[in-house]
């Protein structure tokens, strides 16, 4: 079957180009993904008409050389089949999202480059402004069609900046005021963790389940060191287990020990998600699962339960 060519423009991660002549912006890098050839090259407003230029958007270019007929009949409807051609899209523009920053990275060698997660589905087909043109579509030879697929309001998908529970109300405006009279922030690890948390809902789920992860066993290594000496052990003694002890022991034997019989009813099912996300870590480790084998909501549940037990731990920890 002809090739099908999928276009738009995409956000990019902000970055500075040194004496680029227009010819210089025509050449894109291309990336070889699962099926798909994307080629991705910089939008310049000013090309080659000043040596230095701010970018923060980009030209994204997905050539799909053997569509499913599936997929081609998305393009062309606005029900079921369009919002499974537009994940499919927009999942290979994450791909390509995440690849670029990478490269800037390393082989670019941008050591400060601002984090910029990737577009919201809904954002990736939005039509905003002269330079948002929305996603188009074409076969090999053909002219381009706008690909506008129609996203039902209570979709998993939703920006997350624009659900409900993002926007400040007055009432939390006051609720600000109030925590910050009191003094009421946040420990580094809560902190942290509510960041992660806020991964997944740019659809990331390997490295937040990884960093909760590590987050939690890192505060459960300090808090089982502090029980074990309460229990009589010397400090040169656990120093020597140390090594011998695991995220599991830390969490399934030593913490769950160290609780009263009305701690145990408060947070035994926290421990229970905690132990779930650690299952998930150790399986991500060993290359048991790749990460579109990851149940989001196990992960999700894992980072709220890590919240509870965590606030948890710190509180025995700073306990006179």
């Amino acid at each position: 079957m002809t090739s099908v060519f999928v276009t738009g423009e995409i956000e990019v991660p902000m970055i500075g180009t040194w004496k680029w002549s227009k010819t210089d912006y025509d050449i894109p890098l291309v990336f070889q993904l699962h099926g798909v050839k994307a080629s991705l090259s910089l939008n310049a407003h000013d090309a080659g008409k000043r040596d230095r230029e701010i970018l923060w958007d980009a030209h994204l270019v997905l050539e799909f050389s053997n569509p499913l007929p599936e997929f081609v009949r998305g393009l062309k409807t606005t029900g079921k089949l369009s919002q499974r051609a537009a994940e499919a899209i927009h999942g290979y523009y994450v791909q390509v999202h995440e690849k670029f920053e990478g490269v800037l990275r390393t082989a670019g060698g941008v050591n400060n480059l601002m984090k910029l997660s990737p577009m919201s589905i809904e954002g990736f087909f939005e039509k905003k402004g002269i330079a948002r043109k929305g996603c188009h579509w074409y076969l090999e030879g053909e002219k381009p069609k706008a690909f506008n697929p129609k996203f039902t309001k209570n979709r998993r998908g939703l920006n997350p900046l624009f659900r409900n529970d993002q926007i400040i109300t007055k009432a939390k405006w006051k609720r600000l005021q109030l925590a910050i009279d009191n003094q009421d922030f946040p420990v580094p690890e809560m902190l942290e963790l509510l960041r992660i948390r806020s991964q997944l809902q740019w659809r990331q789920k390997k490295i937040p389940t990884i960093e909760a992860a590590i987050l939690v066993e890192t505060l459960l290594r300090e808090y089982a060191e502090m029980v074990l000496i309460t229990l009589g052990f010397s400090k040169n003694r656990v120093k020597v287990l140390r090594g011998e002890l695991t995220f599991n022991t830390f969490l399934n034997i030593v913490l769950t020990l160290s609780l009263t019989r009305s701690e145990t009813k408060r947070i035994e099912e926290h421990i229970r998600k905690v132990d779930v996300l650690r299952k998930i870590r150790n399986d991500l480790v060993h290359g048991n699962i790749r990460e579109e084998d990851i149940d989001e909501n196990n992960v999700r549940n894992g980072i709220e339960g890590a919240l509870v037990v965590v606030a948890f731990i710190r509180r025995k920890i700073n306990a006179p």
